[in-house]
């Protein structure tokens, strides 16, 4: 490795500020799993009291686990688009790629972790169809 090159990259400015906005997530990603255990636990519960499922909580559960989903891809650098509360709270499962529409951390190297971001087309957890729509 050129050590002049080695130089440069340490003093790359978006580096850095990457490396504040990981923390964040780290930080987040720890809260989230609090809240996750606690959801868990309620939703035992409730099945152990009443034999069922708390259906109202499927959507909370499917965009909490898209969330997640959102910050890993983050933290692992697969993905540039910044997670809540940078960009509204997910809603549905995951969606594959940068949306271009989701506002992203530029960190002026140009190259793109994914390919454009694509929405999969399943059930919804209340059981609706999504729209055909993009």
């Amino acid at each position: 490795m050129d050590p002049q090159a080695a130089a440069e990259n340490l003093k790359d400015r978006s580096t850095w500020q990457r490396l504040v906005f990981m923390v964040l997530f780290a930080l987040i990603i720890n809260v989230v799993n609090t809240i996750l255990v606690v959801f868990i636990v309620v939703q035992f519960l409730f099945r152990l009291v009443t034999g069922k499922l708390f259906d109202n909580a499927a959507p909370f559960a499917q965009s909490l686990a898209t969330y997640v989903y959102e910050i890993v891809r983050f933290l692992t650098f697969r993905s540039d688009v910044l997670p809540w509360p940078f960009a509204p709270w997910p809603d549905g499962t995951p969606i594959v790629g940068d949306d271009p529409a989701r506002p992203t951390f530029e960190f002026g190297r140009g190259d793109s972790a994914t390919p454009p971001r694509q929405r999969r087309r399943g059930p919804r957890p209340s059981g609706e169809q999504p729209s055909t729509t993009p």
